[in-house]
């Protein structure tokens, strides 16, 4: 158990390390493009939603367009409004990750590969310059992510050996309590929605949880994400306080929204009818994080100006 213990951990770290370098390169490379982004086409709510989405799909990770929101927010380069709209897009945005890693790191063999992308980043990262070495970064990170999935799934094959989650369940309300709880745990441990959600699928695919237990799970890590933007505005302006509160409470209502409403229809549609439950578990669940934050931005969009006013009026200029 200790041996698969290790596994787990290890391949969390090696996930998480390629989704550093992925993220940090890509922002490198892209350079001015982000700012230009956040900045230019944010006209309108829904063209700061689709920026948002965009700068997210650029550097595979919303925390690092919330963050980079926030900052712009802080030096006055895009007002509380047009933030608000950046941070729905980003949470649709990172959903993205978990569509990758559904199609290629569960659904092929791509552990052969992975050494050798490996190789390859290293390679051009020590013999090229500028651009090219960034882009050796970017796929020496893709093979690590590639890498750390297969350390995952074979650690959760030998913990789904070992171990028994029936358990836990998901037809009562408190079996579904505690896996939203799980969730949210394991993102706050990681700082990280996409290793959280990449360990869930991991453990899906391994047999160690069933897909209804997994969608619970999703929820929490939604949840969880948000501890990392709420971390970096410790001692920051107004605006980016005001632009954190919108993820927070985007997460937490499109999460009560997806647990209450959401799940059990993928669950009710997965029962009855043939074409849903003939798609692989690992895509129903990718379907269900994108859906979860589409309903989210769904239901926040229409109504932009009354968050707006209600967040200022919980958190009004003269608060330290």
């Amino acid at each position: 158990m200790l041996q698969i213990l290790s596994e787990l951990c290890g391949g969390v770290g090696l996930f998480l390390i390629g989704m550093t370098l992925l993220t940090d390169s890509l922002k490198e490379i892209a350079g001015q493009t982000l700012k230009e982004l956040l900045t230019r086409f944010t006209a309108t709510p829904f063209k700061a939603m689709l920026s948002g989405l965009g700068m997210t799909l650029l550097v595979h990770s919303s925390t690092a367009t919330i963050v980079a929101a926030i900052g712009f927010v802080g030096a006055g380069v895009l007002s509380f409004t047009q933030a608000m709209s950046v941070v729905i897009g980003a949470n649709i945005g990172t959903t993205s990750t978990g569509w990758i890693v559904a199609f290629l790191g569960m659904k092929f063999s791509i552990s052969m590969l992975a050494l050798p992308m490996i190789a390859l980043g290293a390679l051009l990262k020590l013999i090229a310059k500028g651009q090219m070495a960034l882009l050796g970064l970017v796929i020496a990170g893709f093979g690590l992510i590639f890498f750390g999935i297969d350390v995952l799934q074979k650690a959760m094959a030998g913990f789904a050996v070992h171990s028994d989650l029936s358990f836990f369940g998901y037809d009562s309300l408190w079996s579904q309590l505690v896996l939203v709880l799980i969730g949210i745990i394991m993102a706050m441990l990681l700082q990280s929605s996409s290793a959280s959600i990449t360990a869930t699928m991991a453990a899906l695919v391994s047999g160690a949880i069933d897909l209804p237990q997994a969608l619970y799970m999703v929820i929490g890590q939604n949840i969880g994400a948000v501890s990392i933007t709420v971390i970096s505005v410790i001692g920051a302006s107004i605006n980016a306080k005001r632009t954190v509160a919108v993820n927070v409470i985007f997460n937490l209502v499109s999460a009560i929204a997806a647990f209450f409403l959401l799940a059990p229809f993928f669950l009710w549609l997965i029962k009855h009818s043939a074409f849903f439950s003939s798609i692989d578990q690992v895509i129903m669940l990718a379907m269900f994080h994108t859906a979860f934050s589409v309903l989210g931005a769904c239901m926040f969009m229409p109504s932009l100006k009354f968050l707006e006013q209600k967040i200022i009026q919980w958190l009004p200029s003269n608060n330290p």
